[in-house]
């Protein structure tokens, strides 16, 4: 965790706050889509048609549960994959930061204000059972690593504060918006569940913007994630959003994406080859392949390496296996 205020003021550059922020959010410069049920249709054709009824059972109660975390993980290289159960995760300090601006992004739509930010998100998250284990982590934290964890939230928080603008009834926010979407005759299910939504139910068009809050730097599979939100959000309304966006509470950037039949399409592609995944009905078929989890943690000069090598038609070394060109969507 660093302190990005630094480095706005040597390029001048200050993100968008207020009126600036939400105008970027609803204006995408792309017309909405209308609202056509032969859209979700030929979605669901296309994830019904790889997935059989007998998909096969993961998750204890005969279905298996696909999100945005498991499909990242089922469509990583062999060195980055992990195809597991819920509840698996390895507390981190950017983890628990990243749990803790959640709920305080919450805070600021519902609410309105932070008052002490380490001691309203520690009693928002110890209302939730499943954090429990996340809170006892960071109670036992060293004195050190506490003091960094709340120095991190405190200054985030500090800036959404300063840059989230009042959302007016008119726009109807919700929070944590739970989306879910079953397929092949329930075996499996599509779940999501953004941070913000918000405009009303589409009748004629698109009205609807879905809004993830990451509190680390961008990540290439950060629009994975979130076309993976058009998707299920497609799949079970009259129309799917006109736009979905990642908010960045470190430095304040908003990547704005807008929902088009393609992103669509490519989404429910990624998700019909992870699902398979998680099924057990295929190995990802190009297993020489780098992924998004690769492009983050290589250096941006050997990113670029790789890039160039591949050009000219050359495999380059990326965490032990050689790179290939990938559909758009599967890599960095």
């Amino acid at each position: 965790m660093r302190n990005d205020a630094r480095g706005e003021r040597e390029n001048g550059w200050r993100p968008p706050a207020g009126a600036s922020l939400l105008e970027r959010l609803r204006v995408t410069g792309r017309s909405r889509p209308a609202a056509d049920p032969d859209v979700a249709a030929h979605l669901r054709a296309l994830l019904g048609a790889g997935l059989a009824e007998d998909v096969g059972t993961t998750d204890g109660d005969g279905r298996i549960v696909v999100t945005k975390e498991r499909l990242t993980r089922a469509l990583s290289c062999p060195v980055h994959r992990s195809v597991d159960r819920f509840g698996e995760r390895a507390f981190t300090l950017p983890l628990a930061c990243g749990a803790l601006m959640d709920v305080l992004f919450r805070q600021i739509v519902t609410v309105g204000g932070i008052g002490d930010p380490m001691a309203d998100a520690l009693d928002a998250l110890g209302m939730d059972d499943h954090q429990d284990a996340l809170v006892a982590w960071i109670g036992g934290l060293s004195a050190a690593e506490s003091a960094e964890l709340r120095a991190e939230v405190e200054r985030q928080s500090r800036g959404l504060s300063e840059r989230w603008p009042a959302l007016e009834p008119s726009w109807l926010p919700r929070t944590q918006e739970s989306m879910r979407v079953l397929l092949a005759g329930g075996a499996v299910e599509l779940s999501a569940r953004a941070d913000l939504a918000i405009g009303r139910p589409a009748a004629d068009e698109a009205s609807v913007a879905l809004v993830e809050v990451k509190s680390g730097a961008r990540r290439p599979d950060h629009r994975d994630d979130v076309a993976f939100y058009a998707l299920v959000e497609a799949l079970r309304s009259p129309a799917p959003p006109f736009a979905v966006a990642t908010y960045y509470s470190r430095t304040g950037e908003i990547d704005v994406v807008p929902v088009t039949h393609e992103l669509l399409v490519e989404a429910a592609r990624r998700c019909l080859a992870g699902t398979r995944v998680l099924a057990g009905l295929t190995a990802r078929p190009d297993d020489a392949s780098w992924c998004t989890a690769c492009a983050s943690v290589r250096p941006p000069a050997d990113r670029a390496a790789d890039a160039l090598a591949v050009d000219r038609g050359i495999a380059a070394p990326s965490c032990g296996v050689p790179v290939l060109s990938l559909p758009h969507g599967q890599a960095a």
